[in-house]
């Protein structure tokens, strides 16, 4: 392959702990894994993946930001390139023939290539043909136990997080990327090496790298606002409390104009943990893990939100509503916040009208400390949205072209691919408006998320200038007090096989007390039904990973 080289101070490599502690969704490999021993028992320890090299991190800075960043302050942006280089002299899948890949996709699926001039440009500039199965987030799940299954693999996908027996699934269904990617091999691909060492916790299993990740801030979960609708109302866009936040929700609801304040019970639950002090997650104090359920503030955010619902500030379809269906009361004024991840704000403005009328009629929310007193301590993400599996048993030339593919969708702002990922074909796609692209009804129509195979570091922009100001201002704040999950990269070989079942124990309870239909002591119970029945080992398995690292 052939890359133009830039010039980057590397920083120290550091070491991390393995896979992520996320790990456990129904993949269906239980047919054909089940009956086999099991060749992970030795290789996915703690003590392994804890030692598992990471790639080296390697920054690249093509353009000067606007606004600094730092390792958890996104760079903001007010404008792009014109004309940026391409970064790649030759295309980087040339050769390949074709790729498949399925990947989770949050908006519409666009068309295909032969009526899509965004995807049509994407294969020239990649030199092979991208067959693409972009499968909406929700039914995600369901098809990736499928493949699995059934053993039609695509080349490329993502891996849900969680999955019962991982280990597993890595070792016998993708590749061992930790030639390829591990430490200075990383080089070989710069803009992957680009992406912080934070954001590849989870690609580990069986003590090396199994995935490439896809890169989010650390600044976590974002509640978004209508700023249109509430300033339309007169009501407070900055509550400083939870008094004055409960009734920036009332006074937003207004059931005859078919308007609720949120619609996702669950996340509401978060956002009020964070107000409340509430652990994130899980605890940890002496090596001792414990689980945000089993706290009291837990207990009193479902509470508050069981409240919220009872006095009707939430839509009537928030029990069984999808996720999709949330963003699309949001772009609609039905309801006027809602909670979602920061990598979407682009994507918001854009639905809003674009540019400047986009960007005025969104905002984002600080969350305030319960009785007030200043900001509360924000919960940090986990640095990734999801990563990416090969799969296994390709020549070891097509993996490499594959990750040189991978390498080609992470290459940061600055460069013609980066433009040309994010807005497609400049004419068809998108046109040059006070020195920002701008999808028209086309591009819209045509976008590909890419991001969720993987993508460049995570920036704020480009954008209208407030909008830049606000969002940069909005992660300086929350990133100041952040409150880490501390079972980020520790692994539990319990909750990766019975995850989704312990999950759904306490699930169920707490959806029965948001909506009325048990009292608080459910939640209690099925805490404690939880804790025996996997839980409480679970616990354990971190505390063991967490020791094993050091």
């Amino acid at each position: 392959m052939s890359i133009r080289n830039f010039s980057a101070q590397p920083v120290s490599r550091r070491r991390l702990l393995g896979a992520a502690g996320a790990i456990g969704l129904a993949a269906a490999s239980g047919a054909s894994l089940s009956g086999c021993s099991d060749p992970t028992k030795d290789t996915n320890t703690a003590a392994r993946n804890s030692k598992a090299v990471l790639p080296t991190y390697v920054p690249v800075e093509l353009i000067k930001p606007d606004l600094p960043g730092s390792e958890l302050l996104m760079p903001g942006y007010y404008a792009y390139p014109k004309d940026p280089k391409p970064v790649f002299d030759d295309p980087p899948g040339a050769g390949l023939g074709s790729v498949s890949v399925m990947y989770t996709t949050f908006v519409p699926t666009p068309p295909s290539a032969d009526k899509n001039a965004f995807y049509a440009r994407l294969q020239e500039r990649l030199g092979c043909e991208l067959k693409i199965s972009a499968i909406p987030s929700d039914d995600y799940g369901a098809k990736f136990q499928t493949i699995i299954a059934g053993g039609d693999v695509p080349d490329v996908c993502n891996f849900p997080l969680p999955t019962p027996d991982q280990p597993r699934v890595m070792n016998k269904v993708f590749a061992d990327l930790g030639p390829y990617l591990g430490g200075d091999a990383a080089k070989d691909y710069p803009y992957l090496a680009n992406i912080p060492t934070a954001s590849w916790k989870p690609t580990v299993s069986n003590g090396t790298i199994y995935a490439v990740t896809q890169p989010r801030a650390l600044s976590g979960a974002s509640m978004y606002t209508r700023r249109d609708i509430i300033d339309q109302l007169g009501a407070n866009q900055e509550p400083k409390n939870y008094q004055e936040f409960l009734e920036l929700l009332t006074a937003v609801t207004d059931k005859k104009k078919n308007r609720w304040a949120f619609a996702n019970p669950t996340n509401m639950v978060m956002h009020l943990k964070m107000m409340l002090g509430a652990p994130n997650g899980w605890s940890e104090s002496g090596g001792t893990f414990t689980s945000a359920v089993g706290d009291e503030r837990h207990r009193e955010a479902v509470s508050l939100t069981a409240g919220m619902i009872k006095k009707g500030l939430f839509h009537p379809d928030s029990a069984s509503i999808a996720y999709t269906k949330i963003r699309d009361l949001f772009f609609g004024g039905r309801v006027a916040l809602t909670s979602d991840g920061y990598a979407g704000w682009d994507l918001f403005v854009r639905q809003l009208g674009g540019g400047e009328k986009g960007a005025a009629k969104l905002g984002l929310i600080v969350e305030p400390k319960h009785e007030g007193g200043g900001d509360a301590a924000h919960f940090a993400g986990t640095g990734f949205q999801g990563i990416t599996v090969i799969k296994k048993d390709l020549p070891e030339d097509k993996i490499k072209k594959i990750l040189n593919v991978l390498n080609f969708l992470a290459a940061p702002i600055g460069s013609r691919e980066h433009l040309e990922r994010k807005y497609g074909v400049e004419g068809t796609d998108y046109t040059w408006t006070d020195g920002l692209p701008a999808l028209n009804s086309t591009g819209n129509r045509e976008f590909m998320d890419l991001q969720y195979i993987t993508d460049a570091q995570t920036i704020v922009g480009p954008g209208v200038k407030a909008g830049v100001d606000y969002q940069h201002a909005w992660n300086e704040r929350v990133t100041k007090d952040l409150v880490h999950d501390p079972t980020i990269g520790l692994y539990s070989d319990t909750y990766s096989r019975k995850g989704k079942q312990l999950n759904k124990i306490l699930d169920d309870a707490q959806s029965d007390v948001l909506f009325g239909r048990k009292p608080m002591k459910s939640l209690e119970e099925a805490y404690k039904t939880w804790r025996s029945q996997g839980g409480d080992d679970i616990a354990k398995e971190y505390a063991e990973s967490k020791n094993a690292a050091g």
